[in-house]
């Protein structure tokens, strides 16, 4: 009891010390308040990026297919099949039911040939899909309607018994789309005499009978977005599908029906092809259901077989999703943001540790006399570290709780445990810096005054062990990172790693024990060199701060940790960000391509009458070019034809203009010349990858091209991995585009424009060519690297950076401060004596800056050398490809400009706390020097 009054009384300071105690507690909830809301607001970008990263994937991978083929024999087979879909929906586990929004149905039927066909050979097959009212529009006609009519039952073997065919053949309607129509020259009105395709997959055998029924086309609808999830990315009713030969095309049409006309089609027994399709929300999937939803599609996997194509025979219902991939896609995504932004974490909370250090130490030192009071009255040890743990309980707790909340009611969202966790931590440590930096003052004995200026060189053994293994530990972390780095398993994932992301501070805080430990020596060696000189400034600053307390190098740590992290940080986002430049000209080729197609005569004329284009070249692309290396290979290779000389006007300065091989550069002559011949063949670069069954290729050996009916062979310059434009992991052949064009039967029509010019032409070009906006043939460099930029993880590192930074530099102001305040009533009255011997303002000055220059610089050089090196040892670790496109490595990037301002950024925020403590030392009076050794 006694113990606990005791207690009470001393805790009666807080009434009499509220500037320290309101230092802590801000400090606590500034604290708590970032690190509650920094894994928050990281789930709310993931959530941002696990949206958009659903939304941009086809229909078709973020769906649940389901599909059978078998004929339908109920009554009412469309209310059949739309039972069928909720009884399979509710098969489903409850988190993926939640997540999918609605059902389509597809019937799609057997082939029907046309036996007069208004242009060449077409085949029709009939399909009923719902949900495509938004999706088309009317051009001429109606939507189709049930006539009725039904179809003969189709006998699919031997049956005497079997009726004989009706004499009127049954009637359908059906509508198609304008390019069908354009296609086959169908039209509104025409009646279609039609026999089922006995060849057709679906029809498991031949026909012994022909099935006939007559198609009347009573609409043409046009599609209003190709790309609309209502699809499901499957264009069989968009656009026919020709097969055939040159000589003999065959068009492959699909019609649409109907619902009711489904019940007339299935009376003759035909298969049918059914499809039930649950399209997946982005918005209704957040990151807290990854774990539910991978465990949802594996129960849904065991339900139904899982198939990478649609069903082709009768062999049940099956299944068909790329939602578990796309999960798996996102979540190396995320991990990777994840391990990147936890060595910024580390990085921040131990330089949070460090100003939290600092105040503790400051406001103990604030209380030093009334403590050695207390202690010489007889308080026990344990009293007085007991009631300091109380007090730090009775501020960081609450502190740390209103932080909790109001990161809670700024960022709302689903709960996050590394929250709650992170903040028990700040208030842990707060606690645990005040007890400690008490213990000094609760165990000495009464009336035991210790020294102001602790040699910094004198240290225990204890302490010299304590350290070493600090720096040991530090050194095998650094190994080992380099050895086995955050990539874990064969996959490349990366994932959090606590140790490891702890190495990069761990090495910072070695390296601050050696500059701490070490730094004197020079200090002193220059001090010893300035006492020669016949100024007192140097010498009396230089011993100042070869003598200094090793509490009061604390901050140096802090500023060495917050340069290296700082450096890190800009180093890591200026390389993302250049990586992010460098793949979106590799992915493009230029500053904008357009693909011609069918485009106008005049494009190029009218691309290059645009304001803003400087340069327009035309090239030639073609996928599957006839390759030969060796008698009698077949196979095919892309081919990328281009001008070297436009080609080099286009990407002049870019991070892809190409250096090309001399023997390309001005090719001429003509087939007459025998130009593309053994003798004189067409010089090339061929990808490292290459065709299968293709012998080694090297410079100078010989291959041959089948373009446009000629055989050319062209000749081996160089052998490149990759080239700006090119498709990544495909076999391709650059070649002179003139070159190739003078030698075949017929000029190469240009198949894309390359253009070199400002950002933001996109509609301008696109009113040239006569293309919509928005349309996919306009491809962007600067709009696809704006979509890298501005991916929510890629401005989650980005943003989680900069504001890190920003807290690093806060920190560092803080810690310098506490320990400029430490000192305060030492130097001002150093400041007070020296003033009496006639030191003036200036050189009060100049004494001030001799304390704190070297210190300073020294905490920062090696900082900033630190920082480079772990960016260097780390930027392969850390999977950074995965946030720059097809980027196969992020190069490391040093800005130099920006790890200047870093720099800059630093020594003014230190430069504002020397003047704050200095201007304090300078309000003492020559009088107040008497004083010496009074509190």
């Amino acid at each position: 009891m006694r113990s606990l009054l005791a207690g009470a009384f001393l805790l009666r300071r807080l009434r009499a010390e509220l500037p320290g105690v309101a230092l802590i507690g801000v400090l606590v909830l500034g604290t708590s308040l970032i690190f509650a809301a920094a894994p928050r607001l990281f789930d709310r970008a993931a959530d941002d990026a696990l949206e958009h990263h659903l939304a941009d994937a086809p229909p078709v991978q973020r769906s649940v297919q389901l599909s059978e083929v078998r004929q339908l024999t109920d009554e009412d087979p469309m209310a059949g099949i739309d039972q069928e879909g909720n009884d399979f929906e509710a098969e489903f586990p409850a988190v993926v039911r939640e997540v999918a929004s609605g059902r389509d149905i597809a019937v799609t039927s057997a082939r029907f040939g046309l036996d007069a066909p208004p242009r060449y050979s077409t085949f029709i097959t009939l399909r009923y899909q719902s949900g495509l009212d938004a999706a088309i529009g009317l051009v001429e006609g109606r939507l189709p309607a049930s006539t009725g009519d039904e179809l003969p039952p189709a006998s699919f073997g031997f049956d005497p018994d079997a009726p004989p065919p009706p004499e009127v053949k049954p009637l359908f309607e059906i509508a198609i789309s304008e390019a069908t129509a354009a296609e086959t020259h169908m039209a509104v009105g025409q009646v279609l005499d039609v026999a089922a395709d006995g060849a057709d997959p679906l029809i498991a055998g031949s026909l012994p009978q022909r099935l006939e029924a007559r198609f009347e086309v009573v609409g043409i609808f046009a599609v209003v977005d190709a790309s609309a999830p209502e699809w499901y990315a499957d264009r069989a009713l968009q656009v026919p599908t020709i097969g055939g030969s040159i000589e003999s095309p065959i068009a492959f049409t699909t019609a649409l029906i109907s619902p009711d006309a489904v019940d007339g089609l299935s009376a003759s027994f035909l298969p049918f092809r059914l499809h039930w399709r649950y399209l997946i929300d982005p918005t209704r999937v957040d990151g807290g259901q990854l774990d539910q939803l991978v465990a949802g599609f594996q129960r849904l996997a065991a339900a139904f077989p899982v198939t990478a194509s649609d069903a082709t025979a009768f062999s049940g219902v099956v299944m068909r999703t790329g939602v578990p991939g796309l999960i798996a896609a996102f979540r190396a995504q995320r991990s990777s943001a994840e391990a990147v932004l936890s060595v910024a974490g580390a990085g921040l909370l131990s330089l949070a540790g460090g100003a939290i250090v600092m105040i503790a130490l400051l406001v103990v030192s604030w209380r030093r006399t009334s403590l050695e009071l207390a202690r010489g009255r007889g308080a026990s040890t344990f009293l007085l570290l007991g009631t300091q743990a109380a007090e730090g309980l009775l501020i960081a707790a609450p502190a740390a709780a209103l932080g909790y909340l109001a990161a809670g009611w700024l960022i709302p969202g689903r709960e996050n445990r590394l929250s709650l966790w992170l903040v028990v931590g700040v208030c842990a440590a707060t606690v645990i810096a005040l007890v400690v930096s008490t213990w000094p003052y609760a165990r000495r004995i009464s009336g035991w005054r210790a020294r102001d200026d602790a040699p910094v060189l004198r240290v225990s053994p204890r302490r010299l062990v304590l350290e070493g293994t600090a720096v040991l530990i530090a050194i095998a972390g650094v190994v080992l990172l380099r050895q086995r780095g955050l990539t874990i398993g064969s996959g490349g994932v990366v994932r959090f790693d606590p140790f490891m992301a702890a190495v990069p501070i761990l090495a910072g805080l070695a390296t601050g024990l050696l500059v701490m430990r070490l730094y004197p020596l020079p200090i002193r060696a220059i001090g010893w060199l300035a006492a020669k000189r016949r100024d007192i400034v140097p010498i009396l600053g230089l011993r100042s701060v070869g003598r200094q307390s090793a509490v009061l190098n604390v901050p140096l740590v802090v500023l060495l940790l917050a340069a290296a992290f700082s450096t890190f940080a800009t180093v890591i986002t200026v390389s993302v960000d250049r990586g992010q430049s460098r793949a979106a000209w590799r992915e493009v080729g230029a500053d904008y391509r357009i693909d011609a197609g069918q485009l106008r005569p005049d494009a190029a004329e009218a691309l290059a009458a645009i304001d803003g284009v400087e340069v327009v070249t035309p090239i030639f692309n073609q996928a599957a070019v006839g390759f030969a290396a060796r008698p009698g290979q077949r196979a095919g290779i892309y081919l990328d034809a281009v001008d070297p000389d436009a080609y080099d006007r286009v990407t002049a300065g870019s991070p892809v203009a190409v250096t090309w091989p001399s023997a390309m550069l001005g090719v001429s002559g003509t087939a007459e010349d025998g130009l593309g011949t053994e003798e004189n063949p067409i010089p090339a670069i061929i990808s490292g990858e290459l065709p299968v069954a293709t012998p080694p290729m090297n410079p100078g050996s010989l291959f041959q091209l089948s373009l446009g009916g000629t055989r050319l062979t062209l000749r081996v310059e160089e052998v490149r991995q990759t080239f700006p434009g090119v498709p990544e992991g495909i076999a391709f052949v650059v070649a002179p585009y003139s070159a190739l064009s003078s030698v075949t039967d017929s000029p190469l029509p240009a198949s894309a424009y390359l253009l070199r010019g400002s950002a933001g032409l996109e509609p301008a070009i696109a009113g040239a060519v006569g293309l919509p906006p928005g349309s996919p043939g306009i491809r962007s460099r600067e709009a696809r690297y704006l979509s890298m930029r501005n991916a929510p993880l890629v401005t989650a590192i980005g943003t989680g950076f900069w504001l890190a930074m920003l807290c690093a530099a806060a920190y560092a102001g803080i810690a310098m401060i506490a320990a400029l305040a430490l000192s305060s009533a030492r130097r001002r009255q150093d400041l007070a004596l020296l003033g009496t011997l006639g030191l003036t303002r200036g050189q009060s000055l100049g004494l001030t800056a001799v304390q704190h220059g070297p210190p300073v610089l020294l905490a920062l050089l090696p900082g900033l050398a630190l920082g480079l090196i772990i960016a260097l040892a780390l930027l392969q670790s850390l999977g950074l490809s995965a946030f720059a496109g097809d980027e196969p490595s992020v190069v490391m990037v040093i800005d130099w400009g920006s790890v200047a301002v870093v720099t800059v950024a630093l020594l003014l925020t230190v430069g504002v706390a020397i003047v704050v403590g200095t201007a304090a030392a300078h309000r003492l009076r020559p009088v107040d020097s008497l004083r010496l050794g009074h509190d």
